[in-house]
């Protein structure tokens, strides 16, 4: 079985950024913490590619399915998991092998329209595309292919129904191309787009790309830093690191957004080493978990409790002035212990995206505010919806009103960005936020999502 060209060889790292006798004040953590690119985000490159061995077995999967030819395959695995990688990887060992490949992945500003999609579906430029039978029939036609398409599920309904199209075209012989097609979101659950449903019915397998283990999560850290021109020991200290894994679940993605807001977390404030208190001025300070009393008890119930209690001490008390005077402890077992169940106060579900967001527990330094709206703002001119809420809701939760306002428009169907989805509630809860923290500007935004 062969293996990604990148996980065979050696990478030689970039050269660290050499810093002169005088360099002045750093421009950007990259000058910081002496790097020669971003390790995160969007900035960073493909060549840092690991197979790890939680994802290997899928890996070797997908790659059989090309070699064989055996039809449709699902590729599934939740956001941020590494589908793409994955493709691009099975891609490059198709091409080693001799097979003709095409590999169709969204762009990171958008969605692919039809003309992109058949234009990397005839590896050529498309002027004024041809009638659908005609691209299939080219597609079809010797030598045989493979076909990888990335997040079907965000595809446009015109790109679905070719793909569609396609797949029904497959022949039933030794000779028809495989495709491998992975999606993220429950696709059984969208009745909306019965093109996709289908789509999903004709698949043979079904692959799952699993998450990584705390060790393969560090071990992700440190390769990106150090083909970055960085090392982890000198970066960021374990404890951090620690957290950080914990804190992304195993997902390469989270990994990757959460560090690189760490990063600019660390650059505002000047910190020469990332350490856990970079790490709890990014994501703010978490309370212990306590148990609370129960306060809505009748006045009743809580009075036959305190009863209760009492009879309970000092009857224990006499059983045991009773066994120690008298010097003899009866070796009988204890009966069980007795459940009493009391009836509990009623409780009231509020939907967490429509809730009121927490007042900030503390208020960051202007200078953190400035770069996390500024890379916030960056992430959405780049698509990168999440990456940016994570930015601005620190930056709210620090006390930027600016922040709310930001984040509550990522979320309002009057500005979200393309490939997001839109939710009102949630908007409305964020521009209470900023107008509570300020911003009055935020009010006329609720009058236009809130009807009298």
């Amino acid at each position: 079985m062969r293996r990604p060209a990148n996980s065979m060889k050696s990478t030689t790292p970039s050269e660290p950024v050499r810093i002169s006798d005088n360099p002045g004040v750093p421009s950007n953590y990259l000058d910081l913490y002496g790097l020669s690119k971003p390790p995160f985000g969007q900035g960073r490159n493909h060549a840092g590619y690991i197979l790890f061995d939680s994802q290997r077995r899928a890996f070797e999967l997908l790659a059989e399915h090309i070699v064989s030819g055996v039809g449709l395959t699902l590729l599934h695995g939740e956001e941020g998991i590494g589908k793409s990688e994955t493709l691009r990887a099975v891609a490059a060992v198709a091409v080693e092998a001799g097979q003709p490949t095409v590999i169709i992945l969204r762009p990171e500003t958008g969605r692919l329209s039809l003309p992109q999609f058949v234009s990397a579906l005839n590896g050529q430029p498309s002027i004024g595309y041809t009638a659908t039978e005609h691209m299939i029939d080219d597609f079809l036609a010797s030598p045989r292919k493979a076909l990888l398409v990335d997040d079907i599920d965000l595809l446009t309904d015109e790109c679905l129904h070719l793909l569609l199209a396609l797949a029904l075209a497959l022949p039933a012989d030794s000779t028809r191309p495989a495709m491998i097609l992975s999606y993220s979101a429950d696709l059984g659950a969208d009745l909306s787009r019965p093109d996709l449903t289908q789509l999903i019915s004709l698949a043979k397998h079904t692959v799952r790309l699993s998450r990584l283990t705390s060790v393969e999560s560090r071990q992700f850290i440190e390769r990106s830093l150090w083909v970055a021109g960085g090392t982890a020991r000198r970066l960021i200290a374990p404890d951090a690191i620690g957290l950080v894994v914990a804190k992304s679940g195993g997902v390469p993605g989270i990994i990757d957004r959460f560090m690189e807001v760490v990063l600019t977390t660390g650059f505002a404030r000047a910190d020469a080493r990332i350490t856990a208190r970079t790490i709890a001025a990014t994501v703010g300070p978490i309370a212990p978990q306590t148990i609370q009393r129960s306060k809505t008890l009748p006045g009743s119930a809580e009075r036959v409790m305190q009863i209760a209690a009492a009879g309970l001490l000092v009857t224990g008390t006499v059983v045991f002035l009773y066994k120690g005077l008298s010097g003899h402890i009866e070796q009988t077992p204890p009966a069980p212990p007795r459940l009493i169940t009391l009836p509990a106060a009623p409780a009231t579900m509020v939907p967490m995206e429509q809730s009121r967001p927490q007042r900030p527990v503390e208020t960051l330094p202007p200078e953190l505010v400035a770069a996390l709206l500024k890379r916030g703002d960056q992430a959405l001119g780049l698509g990168d919806i999440t990456a940016a809420r994570l930015m601005f809701q620190r930056a709210a939760a620090g006390g930027s009103a600016a922040a709310a306002l930001s984040l509550g428009k990522t979320y309002d169907p009057n500005y979200i960005a393309q490939g997001g989805k839109p939710e009102p509630a949630s908007a409305v809860a964020w521009y209470r936020e900023a107008v509570t923290l300020g911003d009055p500007r935020a009010i006329d935004l609720i009058k236009r999502l809130v009807p009298r």
